[in-house]
């Protein structure tokens, strides 16, 4: 074989390698719509759960209260309701919170006044029990189908989307959300305020798979930057598909000394 040959014959095999790579790349190309429900994919699917934690807050001081929590969750046409209740220590226990259709009602039972309060309006964006969560937070869906989404970067670990809400009154402007490129889970999520403020993080700290290569959060933290203040949630045991009675998120339940 001459040397013309040979050269023609590298050029070619470049070419066709890289053509490849081309391939590859643009198959592995994945769009915004595409990332979010990967994401949703990889949630466990389930219609209701019980899960036990620890709330951990610590101020601006390094001090630090524990707390113990057990929170019920429904999932029904994406709409998600929830009881959480507090179980120690005394000044809190018993306090508990139901939020109906993704807060579309919000409800606060303290046993001290033995009548649940209605959270609407503005009160909605109130910190939750002197934690990070505002009462909004508690029921805020990052991937909801109508919220404007654009992928703002791809790094070598996760892809960066902007999310700006839309069709509803809410205290933010927007979300930046960082999804985890090879597990495809919420890993970072930043809140914006009205005017543009970056005031809070949520990070997804530890993540459990389970055999269907499902993902579970079990360790979150919620750092607030204005108050200098943060809410960390250990979760120690969740349980699917309990057998619940058709009323049990309601006003009815969270006045019941026992879940």
């Amino acid at each position: 074989m001459n040397h013309n040959k040979i050269i023609i014959l590298i050029l070619f095999l470049f070419v066709l390698i890289f053509s490849l790579n081309c391939k590859i790349f643009s198959i592995e190309q994945l769009t915004v719509d595409e990332i979010m429900d990967r994401v949703k994919e990889k949630r466990v699917e389930y219609q209701n759960s019980k899960t036990q934690a620890e709330m951990i807050l610590i101020d601006k001081n390094d001090k630090v209260e524990k707390r113990e929590l057990l929170m019920f969750e429904k999932e029904e046409e994406d709409k998600i309701s929830i009881v959480m209740r507090f179980l120690a220590p005394k000044n809190v226990e018993g306090v508990t919170l139901l939020s109906i259709d993704n807060g579309d009602k919000i409800y606060l039972f303290m046993p001290a006044y033995q009548k649940p309060r209605r959270i609407a309006g503005s009160s909605k964006q109130e910190n939750f029990m002197g934690t990070d969560f505002s009462y909004e937070d508690l029921s805020m869906d990052y991937q909801k189908e109508d919220y404007k989404k654009e992928l703002k970067e791809e790094t070598e670990r996760q892809f960066v989307i902007e999310v700006i809400p839309t069709g509803e009154e809410i205290s933010y402007s927007k979300f930046v959300i960082y999804v985890h490129k090879k597990q495809f889970y919420l890993e970072k999520v930043e809140f914006y305020n009205l005017e543009g403020k970056h005031t809070k993080t949520l990070e997804i700290k530890e993540v459990k798979l389970d055999e269907k290569d499902k993902i579970t959060p079990i360790k979150i933290e919620l750092t607030n930057m204005l108050e200098n203040h943060k809410t960390i949630m250990n979760i120690k045991e969740i349980e699917y598909d309990l057998e619940l009675s058709a009323d049990f998120f309601s006003i009815r339940t969270i006045q019941k000394p026992k879940l």
